[in-house]
């Protein structure tokens, strides 16, 4: 149980930073949501903390989801220490593309663009490891974000998250999940 913890405990850290803040004020929501005009009045914590909050149950729950499968499918690819480095990462390069690439963004919250980017990013570790699951889970992120951006959000998944579905966040968190994966191949082969 132990060594379940230790391998796991960036991803159970990180869920229940989401489970505290989504039960905190609606004004601290206010104050770490990603926003536009905050970014603007030098309010550069709202690059990460936007990341963690969450609209509604809805939507934290649909999140925790997806955090315990980026979990289980890659959760041992990376130490805690790594893991939080990466999500950092990404959080900063999805919030500084939405602020520059997504002009109709105003507000985010949401872990989806975060998790889109750790599936790239195990997705290609898979394929590094010669695991044809990678090659499906790689090509299936490509084919929804490309979707995602000819079609349009899921405007039942709006109402069921009482949001709008942030397709941008997903498409960065892609790419920055491709970035982040090149970045290490270099590191190493220094």
């Amino acid at each position: 149980m132990q060594q379940i913890f230790l391998n796991y405990r960036a991803y159970i850290v990180l869920a229940l930073l989401c489970l505290l803040l989504a039960v905190t004020p609606d004004s601290w929501h206010l104050a770490l949501r990603y926003s536009r005009s905050g970014l603007e009045q030098s309010e550069y914590w709202r690059l990460v903390t936007g990341h963690m909050l969450h609209s509604n149950n809805w939507h934290l729950l649909m999140n925790l989801g997806g955090l315990l499968l980026a979990a289980l499918l890659h959760g041992r690819y990376f130490s805690s220490g790594a893991l939080l480095s990466q999500w950092l990462f990404a959080a900063l390069l999805i919030s500084v593309a939405l602020y520059f690439g997504s002009a109709q963004i105003h507000a985010y919250v949401g872990l989806s663009g975060l998790l889109h980017a750790m599936l790239m990013l195990g997705a290609v570790k898979d394929i590094q490891l010669k695991q044809r699951g990678g090659y499906l889970l790689f090509a299936g992120l490509l084919l929804k974000v490309a979707y995602e951006q000819w079609q349009g959000p899921d405007s039942d998944l709006a109402t069921l998250i009482a949001a709008n579905v942030a397709i941008d966040a997903h498409l960065y968190g892609v790419v920055s999940g491709m970035l982040l994966a090149l970045i290490l191949r270099l590191l190493r082969k220094r």
